[in-house]
């Protein structure tokens, strides 16, 4: 399992945990090793109950609980999501998340924020993309307003993050309407790749995110 911490800044960063396995690993991985106290001083888990299902409370208290065992700060939100005109939902929620975010980089201090992003969304994002006669595709850092990101799991898989929380016994939520394959991420993930590793090829993933690369190389040429 490949995390990549060179992306990672040497300031202060946030941990955007959702309570789902891929975040709840990064939260995990970048926070073992060395001690609590420089992980208290380096890393900050933070945390946004959208208030859209009826489990939100119980995953803000479960991130909470998970930052305390950690040892590190904690800075969650329980939002009041209002859609604008022309907004979906999803928009809505993801603009709430920003705003948010954007507070925490200045009132904590922050150098960046890191997301529990990794190999199979990236795949998923290249095939939606490709619809779209799209290259662009989820990167290890980049800049979103005042907020920058960084992606150090984007070269795991999914299958590998929850492997090691199962190995340590770790926990983590399940958002339920990431079964709802209407969405079409979700279908990307539960149909279309798992169709592509069944007939054409059990590494599809992989080559996808190498591709996925090799054409974000292109585009910055």
């Amino acid at each position: 399992m490949k995390v990549d911490r060179s992306i990672l800044p040497p300031g202060r960063i946030g941990l955007a945990v959702s309570g789902g396995s891929d975040s709840v690993a990064l939260a995990f991985l970048l926070t073992k090793g060395g001690t609590k106290r420089n992980a208290a001083e380096r890393f900050v888990v933070l945390h946004v109950d959208h208030g859209l299902r009826k489990e939100s409370k119980e995953e803000f208290a479960f991130v909470r609980s998970l930052a305390k065992r950690l040892g590190v700060p904690f800075k969650g939100i329980h939002a009041n999501v209002v859609r604008r005109n022309g907004e979906s939902m999803e928009m809505a929620a993801r603009r709430v998340r920003l705003k948010f975010f954007s507070e925490c980089m200045k009132n904590l201090s922050l150098d960046a924020i890191a997301t529990g992003h990794h190999m199979d969304d990236v795949a998923e994002t290249f095939l939606m993309r490709l619809k779209r006669v799209s290259l662009a595709n989820i990167r290890e850092t980049s800049v979103v307003g005042d907020i920058r990101f960084v992606r150090p799991l984007l070269g795991c898989r999914d299958a590998e993050l929850k492997a090691y929380l199962r190995k340590f016994g770790e926990e983590w939520r399940e958002d339920a309407s990431n079964d709802d394959t209407t969405i079409e991420r979700n279908k990307v993930r539960h149909e279309v790749l798992p169709y592509l590793e069944r007939n054409l090829d059990p590494n599809i993933v992989g080559h996808l995110y190498r591709i996925s690369r090799i054409c974000e190389g292109s585009r910055g040429k």
